[in-house]
């Protein structure tokens, strides 16, 4: 199951954020504490650039609940195409070295291009949240996947790409380390038909 948490208030945002932690980390508790009942994982998705350090504190509220101990179905989605991906993909793994249990990280390209360029430009900014060329997010989405690997200790990676190449890569770098790919149902098919039947690799079909 994945969930927006701009879903679970109206005024998921910045400036309401003294008021809008604490009741959304309650809200999406008592959502993962019924999902762990049924041992069905959870991911918190992306949101745009300026709501990601509202998300991080609710997601260490919850994956730091004791009512979640022993529990490694809870996760969250990082963009590569995000500047901060790779810082993303460090803070994830201290995160569940810190609380001694695996975290899933969905690792997505990314949702929101058009808008996060449009509004730094609205604003004046000096630069983008986000990569601007797709062959820089194509690298950096490499190079988290790789660290999400190194980090398999601690970390399930949850590739979601229908890119050949990609998936490729990602089959060189692993070396039998555990994860999954994911891709979007009715995309794909071709691919993970043939990566599932000669790789063996389990791949997850996201609706």
């Amino acid at each position: 199951v994945s969930i927006k948490l701009s879903a679970l208030h109206p005024r998921y945002e910045f400036a309401q954020a003294e008021y809008v932690i604490p009741v959304v980390s309650e809200r999406l508790l008592k959502l993962v504490e019924l999902a762990k009942q049924y041992d069905i994982s959870v991911t918190v998705d992306a949101e745009e650039a300026d709501r990601l350090m509202l998300s991080l504190t609710i997601i260490e509220n919850v994956f730091a609940a004791p009512s979640l101990a022993g529990w490694e179905g809870f996760g969250l989605a990082v963009q590569a195409y995000q500047k901060r991906g790779i810082t993303m993909v460090k803070w994830c793994s201290d995160l569940a070295k810190q609380h001694k249990k695996k975290l899933m990280v969905r690792l997505v390209k990314g949702a929101y291009w058009d808008s996060e360029v449009k509004l730094t430009q609205e604003l004046g900014l000096e630069s983008y949240p986000v990569y601007t060329r797709k062959a820089a997010t194509d690298v950096a989405y490499l190079l988290c996947a790789q660290k999400l690997l190194d980090a398999s200790d601690y970390i399930y990676p949850q590739f979601a790409t229908h890119n050949a190449h990609t998936v490729a890569s990602i089959l060189t770098f692993a070396k039998n380390k555990p994860f999954e790919f994911q891709c979007l149902h009715g995309m794909g098919q071709a691919l993970y038909q043939t990566v599932v039947a000669e790789q063996g690799v389990a791949c997850r079909i996201y609706a």
